[in-house]
Formats: structure tokens, C-alpha cells, sequence
């Protein structure tokens, strides 16, 4: 007989959907791994941590690899001494992976691009995650995220009547701006060239990005429309690694783009909406969309380059520097295009070092900024951060995610570095020239 301890309910789950979650990229992590060293030094929860081996991500990710050693791998079930293999029997044991998985890493990917072996520890933490949240073991922001996501079709709990309320509004106050009638945001408009969507965080918290994309449409004689419904484009399935919720989350985007037959899906500033909607989306989901997908980032520079719109770059008159968010830049490659538009907008821009692929997480990425029982652990490691900041001597922050303003202004007000944090949108947006109109005088 086994002198093994009873395993709970939710402990044979894991392992069970453990089994089905093995694929080559997968295996090739779990096992690639040489305990080399070169991924401690760019993590940034080991940075502001030091003498703590617990936030080293080999360390991290071997409380996912002994599992798999110990059910999955022949070494680990001959030797498992050896090879250090460790099964999980009780709540208790899922309870400290969580706090592990979720608590001490934000995805972000910089140690897996460090990584001499290609391990990919972004990746299986991700699905590791997803163990978790299938036996419903997971921070509660994360848990209320998700449900507000399956039930109400945005993470942030919008009702309908106060997305369409905020909509219009916004779009009386651009006419008065504008001083044109015709302005405003059209709304399930047939056949149209760009079908924006946006991040739910954008209505609850920070409408004025709307009213700034909605002008810069306006300004470029944009032929677009807004969905009434299917209008959220993050993903909290990238975060939770509940693939069910990521593909059902982006059909329902992909639907609704199809539905209005719109040629173009533009996604707005948001680093993890972006990577989920174009990059991950349609793997998750099982389908293939026929429409275009872009980040507005793409779009705005493209509208100064055909001359849609015109830009002085005078009126955005302090000193930038900009944030490579890591799903946008680390996950997608986006790293010239938000630079040439803000090179372009303003005349004070000022380079972050480390940048691009190697710049350092927010601290707020990962679905972190849900986790209020981390949020100490989040701030005392976003000291690297703060010091990657406030090394620039610039005034102004900007970031092309909604989900990086939330943990650079958290940081930011933590640390007392009185700085300003905006999107592109907004700068755009503000250097933009209007044209007057100018009524000829009767002879």
C-alpha cells in the first residue's frame, strides 16, 4: 500500500487537467531548464528583493516543474528524490502555489527572454494559473474580473445603458469642442472601414480617451463606428490562463466586427487587449477572422503620414519619456511605431533605459492591479521601476496601455516622483490641428 497522504478533491482536478494542458512548447520549459542563473538578474521582483531566493524564477517556476516531474516525467517518478518531484495533495498545497504563481510574478516574459535555453516560464505560470482557477483556487479580484467578463461581456461590470450614457455624452461635448455638428461617435454603423473597441476601464474611469479618439477619427474622415454590445476588447482569460474565457471573450469581439461587416478591428491603447485580441484571440477561440486588426498606435501614425491629420508638436510642451508596455513591446513587438508618434507629437522625448524588450514590467501587469492581497509585495517591487523613472528627468510617462497608466500612477503616487502619466491618444489628440472653418466675405 501507499504511505502517500489522501489527495482533496480539487488537487486530483489539477493534475487530471495537468495531463491535458502537456503540449511540445509546454514540455520543452519544463524540462529546457539548466538552473543557469541568467533569468534572476531580470526579474524585478528579485531585484527589489534581495537575499529572497523564493521570487528567483527558476525557483518559481520549479514549484510548477516538480509536478510535472513527479506525474508527468519517468524521472521524476523512478527518482524523485533526485529530482526534487513533489506532488499536490491538499487545498493548503494549491493555496501556496497560488500565492506563488499569481502573487509573485506578472507574466511579464523579461526572464524568458534572457533565457539561453528558450524556457518560457510566462508561459507555463500562465497555464499553471489556469490549474488553479478551473478548481476555483484564485485571488478574488481575479475571480470577480472573470465572472463580470462570462456574465455581463466586460470585466469591469459596464451595463449597457451606461456604456451607450457615456458615449453620448462624450459626443456632445466633442461637437462643442469641434464646433461641428457632424461630429460624434457613430454607433453600429453598417459596413464601416474601422470598428474601434475599447478597454471597459476607458468608460468606468477615463472617458477622456474616447473623446480623444473619437477626434482624431473625426479629424481623419475616418468612415468607423463603435459596437453597442461585443465592445470589450481585453481578456481577463490571459491573466486567469482560462482559455475557455479568452476564446468565448474574443468570438464575442470577432462576432460583433463580422455582424457589422467592418473592415478593420482597431484596438485601443491597451497592451494585454491588444496581444489577446490579435495575437491570442483566435487560438484560444478556435476560429479565423477575415478583418484586419491593428493598435490605434498603428492607425494615428498612419493617419500624420497619409497628412489626415496635421500635428504641432508645440502644444505638447514637456518633457516624455515612454514605457514599453511588456504585451505590446516583449509579447507583440511593438517598439518603433509608439516612438516615431511621439517623436513626432512632441519635441522633448527622453529614452528610457533599459527599453523595448528589455524594459521592466509596470509591476501592474499580469491582472496585478486585481490582487489587493499582493499589493504591498506589487509596490515594494516596483522600486526598480520607480528608479527606471525618475533616471529619465522627464515630467510625463507615456504608455500605450490602460492597464500600465493603473500601475505607473500607483508606483508613481507610492513613490512621491510627481510625474504625469497619458497615453498617445491624448497627445495626439491635443497636438492635432483643427481646421477652421472661415466664411468668405460678400463682395
Amino acid at each position: 500500500m501507499s504511505d502517500s497522504p489522501a489527495r482533496s478533491q480539487k488537487a486530483q482536478k489539477v493534475l487530471e487537467r495537468f495531463a491535458k494542458k502537456l503540449n511540445r512548447q509546454m514540455v520543452g520549459s519544463l524540462l529546457a531548464c539548466v538552473h543557469c542563473g541568467m533569468c534572476t538578474d531580470a526579474c524585478h521582483y528579485v531585484l527589489a528583493n534581495p537575499g529572497d531566493p523564493t521570487f528567483a524564477p527558476a525557483y518559481k517556476a520549479d514549484q510548477v516543474r516538480r509536478i510535472f516531474k513527479r506525474h508527468f516525467d519517468w524521472t521524476g517518478r523512478v527518482f524523485p528524490w533526485w529530482v526534487k518531484a513533489k506532488s499536490v495533495y491538499s487545498d493548503d498545497d494549491l493555496e501556496q502555489l497560488k500565492d506563488i504563481i499569481f502573487g509573485k510574478c506578472t507574466n511579464c516574459r523579461r526572464c524568458s527572454i534572457n533565457c539561453p535555453m528558450g524556457v518560457d516560464f510566462a508561459t507555463f505560470n500562465r497555464m499553471a494559473r489556469g490549474l488553479l482557477v478551473s478548481v476555483g483556487v484564485m485571488p478574488e479580484g481575479v475571480a470577480v474580473a472573470s465572472k463580470d467578463q462570462w456574465e455581463l461581456g466586460n470585466q469591469m461590470g459596464v451595463l449597457r445603458e451606461d456604456y451607450l450614457e457615456t458615449l453620448d455624452w462624450v459626443s456632445e461635448e466633442l461637437r462643442q469642442e469641434l464646433g461641428d455638428p457632424n461630429a460624434g461617435i457613430p454607433i453600429d454603423v453598417m459596413n464601416c472601414d474601422v470598428v474601434y473597441a475599447i478597454n471597459p476601464r476607458e468608460i468606468k474611469y477615463d472617458p477622456r480617451t474616447i473623446a480623444d479618439a473619437a477626434k482624431i477619427f473625426h479629424l481623419a474622415g475616418e468612415n468607423w463606428t463603435m459596437p453597442s454590445e461585443g465592445w470589450d476588447m481585453t481578456n481577463f482569460g490571459l491573466f486567469s490562463g482560462d482559455d475557455d474565457l479568452g476564446g468565448a471573450v474574443a468570438r464575442r469581439l470577432y462576432d460583433k466586427v463580422e455582424e457589422l461587416r467592418g473592415k478593420k478591428l482597431v484596438i485601443s491603447e491597451c497592451g494585454h487587449g491588444y496581444r489577446s485580441t490579435r495575437c491570442e484571440g483566435q487560438n484560444w477561440g478556435g476560429v479565423d477572422v477575415d478583418f484586419e486588426m491593428e493598435s490605434s498606435v498603428i492607425t494615428m501614425l498612419r493617419y500624420i503620414k497619409e497628412g489626415r491629420i496635421r500635428i504641432d508638436p508645440f502644444k505638447n510642451n514637456k518633457s516624455y519619456t515612454y514605457h514599453d508596455s511588456c504585451n505590446n513591446a516583449r509579447s507583440c513587438g511593438l517598439f518603433e511605431e509608439p516612438r516615431e508618434l511621439l517623436q513626432i507629437v512632441c519635441n522633448d522625448f527622453r529614452e528610457m533605459y533599459p527599453n523595448r524588450a528589455e524594459n521592466y514590467c509596470c509591476t501592474g501587469g499580469g491582472g496585478a492591479m486585481s490582487m489587493s492581497e499582493y499589493s504591498a509585495q506589487r509596490l515594494k517591487s516596483a522600486k526598480i521601476k520607480a528608479d527606471q523613472l525618475k533616471a529619465t528627468g522627464a515630467k510625463v510617462v507615456v504608455t500605450s496601455c490602460h492597464n500600465c497608466v493603473d500601475g505607473l500612477t500607483d508606483l508613481i503616487r507610492y513613490y512621491k516622483l510627481g510625474m504625469e502619466v497619458m497615453q498617445l491618444v491624448n497627445l495626439v489628440a491635443n497636438a492635432a490641428i483643427v481646421k477652421e472653418k472661415v466664411t468668405a466675405a460678400l463682395p
